[in-house]
């Protein structure tokens, strides 16, 4: 099941990339535990065609999860602007998201950092009840 966070703001909001900075931000500061096993993967690099197609021999694949916690359960969260409506889901990260799930990973969409935070804080309350059995 992928799990989607939205508050129903609309209106003004950051941009993906500063919600991401402020994401990753609060992970290493305040889970600097997990923080060696979380990471995102640029893959939305514009750049000549032949460095492109040497990015994809190299394994770089369209619709990676931008914030991937990779500790005893996987965690996968697409991550996009506050307003819903300011930013769109693409169909390879739905493929990604989709086979993520079927694996077992916790996998969310998440419309800003507060939606981060609450889709974080459920993953983790997972990742504990599954450690204390």
């Amino acid at each position: 099941m992928i799990r989607i966070y939205d508050s129903g703001y609309r209106g003004e909001c950051k941009s993906e990339i500063a919600e991401q900075i402020d994401c990753m931000g609060w992970l290493e500061k305040h889970h600097p535990d997990r923080w060696p096993l979380i990471w995102h993967t640029p893959n939305e690099a514009k750049a000549k065609p032949q460095y492109m197609a040497i990015r994809r021999k190299m394994g770089v694949k369209p619709g990676i999860p931008d914030i991937v916690d990779f500790g005893e359960i996987r965690g996968l969260f697409e991550l996009k602007r506050r307003d819903k409506t300011k930013s769109k889901v693409s169909s390879d990260q739905l493929a990604v998201l989709n086979a993520a799930d079927a694996t077992g990973a916790f996998v969310a969409i998440v419309y800003g950092y507060e939606q981060f935070l609450l889709a974080y804080s459920d993953y983790l309350a997972i990742v504990s009840s599954t450690s204390a059995r």
